[in-house]
């Protein structure tokens, strides 16, 4: 009975914080009502015509935002050709057309929210963000450059209806030391890993101000800030016609010790074909995984600690500290992993005997096709299954 009282704590505390996300979002569109309207194809620097470098242009736009003011700028269809990155201020939102299409020629991210100059600690940076609709060509491998977004030291961010397409390595989305982010309604298709080199890498990263190795665009303070209150639903992860699908949908592969990424919630979404995990939630607690759709991925859902290796276990001071951070409160319910297996099982909670993962429940999923484990279970305190 104690357990399923205390499961029915994490329940209820968890909804109330999606709620919390949903309301949030509501606010950040509601501040927009009163935001001064551009189009951006109305500026003489952006034509939109596929040749013409329209990054200039739109920069010149973007720059109109500020603290006191917001701004929102529609995309007509077109071409948009960008030939250096976009930086965003805060109070900004891009709305383009399913049909506007931004193609990167130029080797870097296509979108930050960060000056090279900047020195964003927590989350005090650039937020109150919406970036809504278009289709975002990475364009490898003409061009390089990895990441597409990076969205760093801000709250307050909705990603919604757009397309990220055509990578090599890197991430379509960097979220680092963020908090309260929607990411949802997208498709994220086509992923070239480097001959193996980069076959973990992640469509959606989370990730922490931990140090410029992992964070190497500028702009930052490392005080170690995670993400907290992030929400991806009703995506799609998959290949495209020309590339195979990503290494990983969402997850993390940098940790630090006594911090975590917190209240993460991922739901209503389709991965296909992934090389490595569809969902790996490392370092992460307070977890609700539900309802997504997992096709033919190397391996399904997996729940890690942060290794002891001397580098995911240092402290905020760089000091190694030999173990890893306790992972609490997972819920895995109606997801649905079928075929694929290829290298590892469909759901792993792997805690170590130091540090346990306490309190998680799985109910309700379905395992289906699948050659390798489906349910692997280690060094695991307070689980329930169903």
């Amino acid at each position: 009975m104690k357990r399923k009282e205390k499961l029915s704590d994490v329940f209820v505390k968890l909804a109330d914080r999606l709620r919390d996300i949903s309301k949030s979002s509501n606010g950040v569109k509601q501040n927009f009502r009163a935001a001064r309207t551009l189009i951006a194809t109305d500026h003489p620097l952006v034509k939109a015509d596929g040749k013409h470098n329209d990054a200039k242009g739109i920069q010149k736009l973007l720059n109109m935002a500020g603290s006191d003011k917001a701004i929102h700028i529609i995309f007509p269809p077109g071409q948009y050709t960008l030939r250096r990155p976009l930086r965003l201020k805060q109070n900004t939102f891009m709305e383009a057309d399913s049909d506007a299409v931004f193609r990167k020629k130029y080797h870097g991210p296509m979108l930050l929210n960060l000056r090279l100059y900047n020195r964003m600690r927590a989350y005090s940076g650039n937020g109150n963000l919406i970036i809504k609709g278009g289709v975002w060509d990475a364009n490898y491998p003409a061009y390089h450059g990895g990441t597409s977004f990076v969205l760093a030291h801000a709250a307050n961010i909705i990603i919604e209806d757009l397309q990220l397409v055509e990578h090599g390595g890197g991430h379509a989305i960097e979220l680092n030391a963020v908090r309260d982010v929607e990411v949802r309604n997208c498709r994220f298709l086509g992923y070239d890993d480097r001959n193996g080199e980069r076959a973990y890498s992640e469509a959606i990263q989370l990730d922490l101000a931990k140090a410029r190795c992992v964070f190497p665009w500028g702009g930052s303070v490392f005080d170690q800030t995670a993400c907290q209150d992030i929400w991806i639903h009703h995506n799609h992860f998959g290949p495209s016609d020309e590339k195979g699908s990503w290494g990983r949908a969402i997850g993390s592969h940098s940790a630090t010790a006594d911090r975590w990424h917190e209240r993460i919630f991922i739901t209503d979404n389709v991965m296909k074909e992934t090389l490595q995990w569809a969902v790996r939630a490392y370092s992460w607690r307070d977890v609700v995984l539900y309802n997504n759709r997992i096709e033919g991925c190397g391996g399904g859902i997996a729940i890690h600690p942060n290794s002891v290796d001397g580098r995911n276990d240092t402290d905020s001071k760089n000091r190694p500290t030999g173990r890893s951070n306790p992972v609490r409160n997972i819920l895995i319910m109606k997801n649905r992993i079928n075929a694929g297996g290829h290298y590892a099982s469909a759901i792993r909670l792997k805690g170590d005997k130091q540090s346990p993962i306490k309190t998680a429940c799985l109910s309700g999923n379905h395992v289906e096709s699948y050659p390798g484990k489906g349910v692997l279970v280690t060094n695991t305190d307070s689980l329930m299954r169903k």
